[in-house]
């Protein structure tokens, strides 16, 4: 095609893909075409975007330019996006260099209309002065007397992050590896520094760096490969060469290493806080395979499993409570790699420190045992050869590799081909101490390296918001009456925008789908159910999986009693990684990693649909190639029968890991917190789930890590009893997805595998009242902004399902939620979920700098349905939005794992059809008789919030529960 020059093609065997490289030469834009059987169809741009302060002006603009755009100009075509697409992703996000702007669809029109849609937006944004504020950050003063605040939703959004010791630990911790260059700033953007950006910076970086010179683009899948070069070269063909690209710069290597120290906040009355630190270095490009393959498999080596030796010697040290850094980074232009621990005695941080570099050295004295070698190799071979990218689509995960180094200049397929690279990995492992001469290398001779250190300081949240209202205060006292009653009036004007609807206009620029385009009939999925016995469920999924043989094996959770099942929140740990009879925890480790794909474990909690009983399991789920199977069958046999209890240090330790990543995951997490506990109170079902994840399991791991030490036999015999209840349980799930071939296979293992275990006993379900939980209750942890939630439950309403729901949910997120508590209350999300088993609905704010006010919202979400005027288009387009969530893409054990959970709780395809009936046959009156419902129910709801001690003595909440 005229302006494109293909700059090379060849078909990659690994990925069974042919790949081209275009280059748009008026431009020099950058495109990489995957075409291929993927039906799930991907595009992406990608920008280098390295900011010269920490402003956050690469974040805000990639929020800004999803705020309209020429050919469409609405207030927000993205949530018009999420509200009526079949989209499988549709999202943006900013790292230290780079901004990507993804999407992916199985429909291909749907994949044209998101195409466009993203193309205008990066190239031809509004970007107006209001969606500048509104994202980024502007003066908020609603009448003249009140105190001067900051509004934003990045504003926010960051506060929420810096409330985050972890995070807060990363940053700082790039920030001191890379002091000179664009690495030393905060992309995201610090609170500090983000009321110093003006509009005038904001519009100029947009038109320095979102320009077809600096552009990376994909495409990957199914869809037709010669329209793809017609959907951008419009866009492309508009611009000139840009001669400057930007220049991403090495950090000057150090020649001493450097040592700092920084505060995080905690509570007020929180004194047992402690410190944490990483030790980090500075490693080579990632511009070939070669080196990233090395780096990883050192990576995996030293951290990979909690018996890899860095790890193990840093956990069993009792130094600390948990591991901080993350090891591998490989999204920057230098990778880096970093270590540390959390929880640590200030007294002791040198020690910790120290022995991560005696590790090393050992490690390069002593030598590596070529059996953890050959694990860690294996993992990653297998990693690669399944590309097991979740929920986030293939093509996209295959694109950020790319972008690793090819926003550098490196060659983009040979960064995501696989072969070579690989087999010269195994090449180089032939070499004599290959992987302790990079030790040596990389880490023990390389001076560029830092320690970062944190400390709790529990006045730094308070001392941080002073200084931020004395600031305001301080701005406001210099304003005159005049410039005060402009704040109010733009303050007022701003909020008046916001709450303006999009004209039809403008809406009807937006490419939209039809019903027709919708597929009537759910898909069903080809299962076996074979009951081996009375105590045994054989279920198989018999779906193409890339040679890969996934086993889930699931045990009865309501064998325990109410008292037991907290302890189920152990139940990974305690059967990999405590080890066996067989072998040590370290052998066991190994052993995983040699011979299969690796094991986890899932805890599942939910209502049958008839809503006569419920499901509270725990699956051991564990894969591997074919050829392993037999090893997967002899290692489940060895944890399931014969685990070593009977270990107070080792469960002590792995106690105070599983309580130290709970915490971590308050401030992140904080809305999935709220929603958890809300629910709880609700039904035993979720109960269940709070004891095994939420909150309830968080204060059950600090009590019993207090109470081991003096009280380890009477815990040990809760542990074997456990133990013996759900082996001797009469109900458990054998679950298989394979292809036919592999099922036609692998029952002789299965066979062998059935005579090990012991002979059942009856066991009847243990009835589980639950707990009271406070009808408003504070969660305070040392945070700059809240997580807010509500439940009430509608069946008690006199609810009954109705497919409508599922379309009224996703469009209360996608429309009002998003306009009052994101678009006017400047939280980063608010959300809203139903369990139409319970008919618990909960609603949950993240990262809000609101508390009551968002409360005040649930409740008048009834009346908002009760008065809400849909017409066609609109109620088409929710109606597409609910049926792309039904039929939302899933790789094969994924999909094979929601037919199973489906399965177990009743959920069979004729209700399934009958939901996307209804689902297609929603009207207006639904939504009005479902906002009747809601009103009734949330004239009094259930509240929670997660927010600081301030903020909750602000909003009358009297019930608190110190949790950081």
């Amino acid at each position: 095609m005229e302006n494109f020059e293909l700059l090379e093609h060849t078909y990659i065997t690994e990925l069974d893909s042919q790949a081209k490289r275009y280059i748009h030469s008026p431009t020099g834009a950058e495109i990489l075409s995957i075409s291929n059987t993927d039906t799930n169809k991907c595009f992406g741009i990608a920008f280098k975007t390295p900011p010269s302060n920490s402003t956050g002006i690469a974040h805000i603009l990639e929020h800004t330019v999803l705020c309209g755009s020429k050919k469409y100009p609405l207030k927000d075509p993205f949530v018009q996006l999420l509200k009526g697409s079949l989209q499988t992703f549709l999202n943006a996000f900013t790292y230290p260099d780079k901004t990507c702007y993804p999407i992916a669809s199985q429909n291909l029109q749907d994949f044209y209309n998101l195409t466009d849609v993203y193309l205008d937006a990066v190239f031809n944004p509004l970007l107006t002065e209001d969606f500048f504020q509104q994202e980024g950050w502007h003066y908020f003063l609603e009448n003249a007397t009140d105190p001067l605040t900051y509004k934003g939703v990045v504003y926010n959004e960051m506060k929420g992050v810096y409330s985050s010791a972890e995070s807060l630990l990363m940053e700082r911790t790039q920030q001191s590896l890379f002091p000179d260059t664009t690495y030393g700033l905060d992309s995201g953007g610090d609170p500090d520094h983000i009321p110093q950006l003006t509009y005038e910076e904001f519009k100029q970086f947009h038109a320095d760096y979102y320009h077809p010179s600096n552009a990376r683009i994909i495409f990957y899948g199914d869809d037709p490969e010669d329209k793809r070069l017609e959907l951008i070269r419009p866009y492309l063909d508009a611009f000139q060469s840009m001669k400057d690209t930007p220049l991403i710069e090495k950090q000057t290597p150090f020649t001493t290493a450097v040592h700092q120290t920084y505060s995080y906040a905690t509570s007020a009355n929180d004194s047992n806080a402690k410190s944490m630190f990483t030790t980090s270095w500075v490693l080579p490009s990632p511009l070939d395979n070669q080196t990233l393959y090395s780096f990883t498999l050192l990576d995996l080596i030293l951290l990979g499993t909690n018996a890899a030796p860095l790890r193990k010697a840093l956990l069993e040290s009792g130094l600390g409570e948990d591991i901080t850094g993350g090891g591998l980074e490989t999204h920057l232009l230098q990778m880096c790699f970093s270590i540390g621990l959390k929880g640590v005695d200030k007294q002791d941080l040198a020690k910790a420190e120290q022995l991560i570099y005696t590790t090393l050295e050992d490690l390069v004295q002593e030598g590596i045992a070529t059996e953890d070698i050959q694990a860690a190799l294996n993992t990653f071979e297998f990693e690669l050869r399944e590309n097991n990218s979740g929920g986030f689509p293939r093509g996209l995960s295959y694109w950020l590799k790319a972008l690793n180094g090819w926003i550098y200049g490196a060659d983009p397929i040979s960064l995501i081909a696989f072969e070579a690279p690989l087999q010269a990995l195994k090449d180089n492992l032939t070499q004599p101490r290959y992987i302790e001469n990079m030790i040596e290398h990389h880490f023990l001779n390389n001076h560029h390296r830092s320690t970062v250190v944190l400390h709790p300081d529990n006045q730094l949240a308070s001392a941080k918001e002073e200084e931020e209202q004395a600031k305001l205060d301080a701005i406001k006292e210099q304003l005159n009456p005049e410039e005060i009653e402009a704040l109010v009036h733009a303050s007022q004007r701003l909020l008046q925008l916001q709450q303006e609807p999009d004209s039809p206009d403008a809406i009807a620029t937006l490419p939209q789908l039809q019903r027709t385009d919708l597929a009537p009939k759910t898909d069903a999925i080809a299962m076996e159910v074979t009951p081996i016995n009375e105590s045994i469920e054989l279920i198989e999924h018999p779906l193409f999986t890339n040679g890969i043989f996934y086993m889930d094996v699931g045990l009865d959770l309501r064998a325990l009693s109410a008292e037991e099942l907290p302890y189920a929140t152990l139940l990974h740990s305690l059967f990999l990684e405590l080890g066996t009879q067989k072998q040590s925890y370290t052998q066991l480790a190994q052993r995983i990693a040699q011979h299969t794909g690796g094991l986890y474990g899932s805890p599942f909690s939910a209502l049958h649909h008839d809503r006569q009983g419920f499901q509270t399991r725990f699956f051991l789920r564990g894969k591997c190639m074919p050829h392993q199977i037999q090893y997967l069958f002899d290692i489940y046999e060895d944890i399931l029968i014969h685990p070593l209890l009977d270990q107070p240090q080792r469960v002590k330790q792995l106690i105070l890991e599983q309580k130290a990543e709970l915490e971590s995951a308050l401030a992140p997490r904080g809305h999935v917190g709220v929603m958890t506990r809300l629910k709880a109170a609700d039904h035993p079902a979720h109960w269940a789930e709070e004891q095994l994840g939420g909150i309830d399991s968080l204060l059950f791991l600090r009590n019993l890590s207090e109470r081991l030490d003096s009280d380890w036999a009477e815990i040990r015999s809760t542990l074997e009893t456990i133990h013996q209840k759900l082996l001797m349980t009469n109900s458990w799930i054998i679950h298989i997805t394979a292809d036919e071939k592999t099922l036609g296979a692998y029952r002789p293992c299965l066979e062998h595998f059935l005579q090990a275990l012991p002979k059942r006993s009856t066991t009847c379900p243990q009835e589980w009242q639950g707990s009271a939980y406070p009808e408003k209750e504070a969660l305070l942890i040392p945070s700059r902004v809240n997580y807010v939630g509500a439940q009430s439950n509608l069946i008690e309403q006199g609810y009954r399902l109705h497919g409508s729901s599922l379309v009224i949910t996703r469009y209360l997120q996608t429309a009002w939620l998003w306009e009052k508590i994101r678009v006017q209350g400047g939280a980063y999300g608010g959300m809203c979920n139903f369990d139409h088993r319970s008919g618990c609905f909960v609603f949950a704010s993240y990262r809000d700098p609101n508390l009551t006010s968002s409360i005040e919202t649930y409740q008048k979400t009834g009346d908002y349905l009760m008065q809400v005027k849909l017409d066609e288009e609109e109620l088409t387009r929710s109606i597409i939005g609910a049926i792309g969530q039904m039929d939302a893409y899933e790789l094969p054990d994924a999909k094979a794992y929601s037919d199973l959970k489906r399965y177990l709780t009743g959920h069979d395809l004729g209700i399934r059809q009958q939901l996307r009936d209804e689902v297609l046959a929603t009207t207006e009156e639904d939504f009005h008789a479902f906002g009747m419902l809601l009103d009734q129910a949330f004239r009094a709801p259930r509240i929670a919030v997660l927010c600081d001690e301030k903020s909750a003595k602000e909003h009358h909440i009297d019930t608190t529960l110190a949790l950081l």
